[in-house]
């Protein structure tokens, strides 16, 4: 963040607004969200009585390590598109 600044939040929110989009309209559509998660290694618990949006947060949450490296990987990209150099620590 403190590298990229703005750059680093172009790349994010759009990423996680995708994922969780994602996670809503498979959860919606009855896919077992929760073994889909712990086929890739995320383990979740979730309760009998909760509804698709809170299902659908906790899997875009614990997807996050997913999201990551993308997010990395696009950053620098977003930035030269902004025309933002990053700013170097010192």
């Amino acid at each position: 963040m403190k590298k990229y600044g703005i750059a680093y939040l172009a790349t994010s929110i759009p990423l996680a607004i995708v994922s969780y989009a994602i996670c809503y309209l498979l959860v919606d559509a009855g896919v077992d969200v929760q073994s889909l998660l712990s086929n890739v290694g995320i383990n979740t618990e979730f309760g009998d009585k909760v509804g698709t949006a809170a299902i659908a947060y906790a899997a875009h949450k614990a997807a996050s390590p997913i999201r990551f490296p993308p997010t990395v990987a696009l950053t620098p990209v977003v930035a030269k598109l902004l025309g933002k150099d990053p700013v170097e620590e010192v």
